[in-house]
């Protein structure tokens, strides 16, 4: 067997490796989205369902930041270790613990003196206030809890040991739907008790890892050293496409939502409340593989190996073309009993929305996660530029004029409509600056 063989294969070893660990661990963390979406659904009612829904854009936003500083210092740090420049990562990493902490800090204060202003602003009113407020306010205070439990995620499976970042999300997630459960039925404490679970999840993510540093199996640490804007902007940048993608679930829930009250009221929000909240279950499964390709693809950047980078990125774009496929065709096939699991009161014109929205809606999943996949590729060569707009255009600058358009000339059907032409609009573009990167590439060598 030859050499370019045995690399070969050894790649798709630790292809696999990372990228199902990763997609197990994102499954995990959707799965206790779901476990609220559930346990608020059939404990609390539809006036909880409707509340969760309002107020997951604010939770979207704490986590995004969460998520934007954990993947950008990752990557940065998996770029250096294959350059064999240890210190250097080690001086990013501690300096991203502090903004981290800082920025927690933040968000916390925010919740405290802000949270029935957020909620007001989000289209809360009457019941649904104190709903809305009892989640975003406790939500809030575990701020700091997110943001270094998204950091050493990041760092350890950076660090070369995905199967404890996974086993930290998955000890949190299957924590917060037992947590749910608990606190929801037996002890009976609403919203606060959904927004309790999922604020002691990170914490007890943190605690499964505090046995790898104090045995010293890491091989990042903190270290002495002064805040760099330079270092600082480094980290941002490669974080910001993952950041733009997870806030633009809570942006798209957000103009969903307004404009759904606006066409039919509450009843079509908690409809698409069920819809969101699936939603976020496959993007989060998306996520997974664009998480498990970036250690490979930074790592084998930042030693030189181009084809390994290549080999990694066809992969990364074949199964999550696959895996779409297959989560559509799931999704299609059995609607009636996905919906019912959310229809404690067996709301006919809740059913009727839900179904037809799932229909159209989960059809932008044949390719968002190609499209998430080529996100994950860009980043991981800290190619913040593409990266940047091809996060921008799906999650952001296409959805509003989109969703007005389409809306205002086919009502709730254009609504669902919406996500589909974004996703393939944001195809093109994506497959258009990969194509510019290969030519680039070609001229340089």
């Amino acid at each position: 067997m030859n050499s370019v063989s045995v690399e070969k294969k050894k790649l798709y070893r630790t292809f696999l490796k990372y990228v199902s660990l990763n997609v197990i661990s994102m499954i995990g963390f959707s799965a206790f989205i779901l476990a609220d979406t559930y346990f608020i659904a059939n404990g609390v009612g539809k006036d909880g369902l409707v509340a969760l829904n309002l107020v997951i854009p604010a939770y979207t936003v704490v986590y995004a930041m969460s998520l934007l500083i954990g993947s950008g210092v990752g990557t940065v740090y998996a770029i250096f270790r294959g350059q064999e420049r240890a210190r250097k990562g080690n001086e990013v990493f501690t300096q991203m613990i502090i903004l981290g902490i800082f920025i927690g800090l933040l968000f916390t204060l925010t919740g405290l003196l802000y949270s029935k202003e957020i909620v007001t602003l989000l289209g809360a009113e009457g019941v649904l206030t104190e709903l809305s407020h009892d989640y975003t306010k406790t939500v809030f205070n575990f701020s700091v809890a997110f943001m270094v439990n998204s950091i050493l995620v990041s760092m350890v499976r950076n660090d070369g040991h995905p199967k404890l970042a996974m086993t930290a999300m998955m000890t949190g997630s299957l924590s917060n739907i037992l947590l749910d459960y608990i606190f929801i039925y037996p002890m009976k404490l609403g919203m606060f008790g959904a927004a309790l679970a999922t604020g002691i999840a990170p914490l007890l993510s943190i605690l499964v890892m505090v046995p790898f540093f104090v045995k010293k199996q890491n091989r990042f640490k903190l270290v002495k050293t002064a805040l760099r804007l330079k270092d600082i902007g480094r980290v941002i940048s490669i974080g910001i496409p993952t950041f733009i993608t997870e806030l633009s679930s809570g942006l798209v829930i957000l103009i969903f939502n307004l404009v759904i009250l606006h066409y039919i009221g509450d009843i079509g929000v908690a409809a698409y409340g069920i819809i969101a909240n699936l939603a976020l279950i496959l993007i989060a499964i998306f996520s997974g593989i664009g998480q498990g390709i970036q250690p490979i693809i930074s790592f084998n950047h930042g030693s030189g190996n181009k084809e390994n980078v290549r080999r990694t990125l066809r992969l990364g774009v074949i199964l999550s073309a696959v895996l779409g496929a297959a989560l559509y065709l799931l999704f299609a096939s059995y609607p009636d009993e996905i919906i019912r699991a959310f229809n404690s009161e067996n709301n006919l014109e809740l059913y009727q929305i839900a179904k037809e929205g799932m229909r159209i809606y989960f059809s932008s999943f044949l390719i968002a996660g190609v499209n998430i996949t080529i996100i994950s590729y860009f980043s991981a060569k800290a190619k913040a530029r593409p990266s940047f707009i091809i996060s921008l255009m799906r999650g952001i600058m296409l959805i509003p004029p989109i969703l007005f358009i389409f809306a205002s000339n086919m009502g709730i059907n254009g609504v669902w409509m919406t996500i589909p032409i974004v996703e393939l609009i944001t195809f093109m573009i994506a497959v258009s600056l990969l194509v510019l990167e290969r030519k680039k590439s070609r001229q340089i060598s």
